[in-house]
């Protein structure tokens, strides 16, 4: 009981960076209405970490390992904002579409198959979070941290899809099965920690709640949908400008032995120093028996949930178009509270026939404004794009990969 609120918080960090290394698409999107014959194959992939405020030094420190000095735990304590933000993007998908297949006759309508891994992790924090962490109850002497409405959400997850496809538009529709790997949750309703001035006495204040599924190859199952619909507008009486709604992971899983823990507690402690818990080893041991020790209860349910879908919407860059410039733009969302909607905006250059270049800057989501840039080579039958969405940010990576290829 009296180690309940360092215990969450230390999980939350250990959820987020010893657990997961967290899907979007390569910006801009292009729209081709070349009709191909045979067999296409693509692959991509993603790995993003954005933040509003915790610095990718002491990030990239967990994720790699190394020091974190005073100076980079001062300069990101400093960025500290009433509500703070951090998540995971990482993916790779795989998709096989067949150009030849004819759902029916004389149809336009393809077949395809789809296979991707995915994790989304995303966190929500009060300011007082990262300096309790970081220094130690040391730093709220005669003062009160407050922790309300700190959350985390992390889902692990992979997915088999069979769908079609239209040769002319590219819209798509998959369907999916789903199997869940891992989910962690954890939310603190209410929280607050007071240090007497006097170092002599602490009190806590907590409403939480922590919920894990179990340690199977696949915890849950579920279905879900990916829907690519793209339409034309008439820009003037020679060209066309092409748009693109995409909802991707639009689903539900079911995962039946979810381990829930509840903390309930208002505690007064006398001569103790939360600065100790903060080294003990076994915390994060054994997260589940080290719960079973502190919380106020636990039970083990079955829970449906909705997968955190991506919503996106897109004006393209038409790839046949004869303009060496041009703009794009759109907006992306999580079913996520914790991702805010994220806007866009960039511009896409086109020197030569098969090489292509683009800025783009963006707003929201897990961090504030961000840069990016994409390039691509784009030959007859192969195609290769790498893009980061987050370039000069101290606050977070980006790299996104896709590849191509027609036989």
């Amino acid at each position: 009981m009296t180690r309940c609120s360092q215990l969450l918080l230390c999980l939350l960090f250990h959820v987020l960076f010893v657990q997961n290394l967290l899907c979007q698409s390569m910006l801009p999107i292009q729209q081709d209405t070349t009709l191909f014959k045979n067999h296409e194959l693509i692959i991509s992939g993603v790995a993003d970490y954005q933040s509003t405020s915790i610095g990718k030094d002491i990030t990239k420190s967990f994720i790699y390992g190394g020091f974190i000095t005073d100076e980079m735990k001062g300069q990101t304590s400093s960025k500290q904002q009433i509500i703070n933000r951090f998540g995971f993007d990482i993916n790779s998908e795989l998709q096989y579409k067949n150009h030849r297949f004819n759902m029916f006759k004389d149809s336009t309508k393809g077949f395809l198959l789809k296979y991707g891994i995915y994790n989304y992790s995303a966190v929500e924090h009060s300011e007082d979070v990262f300096d309790l962490l970081f220094y130690g109850n040391s730093a709220f002497i005669g003062d009160t941290a407050v922790l309300m409405g700190s959350r985390f959400d992390s889902y692990t997850f992979q997915k088999f899809g069979i769908g079609w496809f239209d040769k002319h538009s590219k819209s798509s529709f998959t369907l999916n099965a789903i199997g869940v790997h891992n989910m962690l949750s954890g939310r603190l309703d209410e929280g607050s920690l007071y240090q007497s001035s006097s170092i002599d006495s602490i009190d806590l204040s907590l409403i939480a709640q922590y919920k894990q599924s179990n340690s199977n190859t696949f915890s849950g199952f579920g279905l879900a949908m990916d829907i690519d619909y793209r339409f034309a507008m008439p820009k003037n009486k020679d060209e066309k400008i092409y748009f693109q709604l995409l909802m991707r992971n639009l689903g539900v899983i079911c995962m039946p032995k979810v381990r829930s823990y509840s903390i309930n507690s208002k505690l007064h402690f006398d001569a103790y120093s939360i600065d100790n818990l903060l080294n003990a080893s076994t915390i994060l041991n054994d997260t589940e028996s080290t719960f079973d020790s502190f919380t106020d209860s636990s039970s083990v349910n079955t829970e449906w949930r909705l997968l955190p879908a991506l919503f996106q919407f897109t004006k393209l860059v038409d790839r046949s178009s004869a303009r060496k410039i041009q703009g794009f733009y759109g907006a992306r969302a999580y079913l996520s509270s914790s991702f805010m909607p994220m806007f866009f905006s960039g511009i896409d250059y086109h020197p030569s026939k098969w090489y292509r270049v683009g800025l783009q800057a963006s707003f929201g989501g897990f961090s504030n404004l961000r840069w990016g840039m994409y390039s691509a080579i784009d030959l007859d039958r192969f195609s290769f794009g790498l893009a980061s969405e987050n370039l000069f940010s101290k606050t977070g990576e980006s790299i996104i990969l896709r590849i191509s290829c027609l036989f």
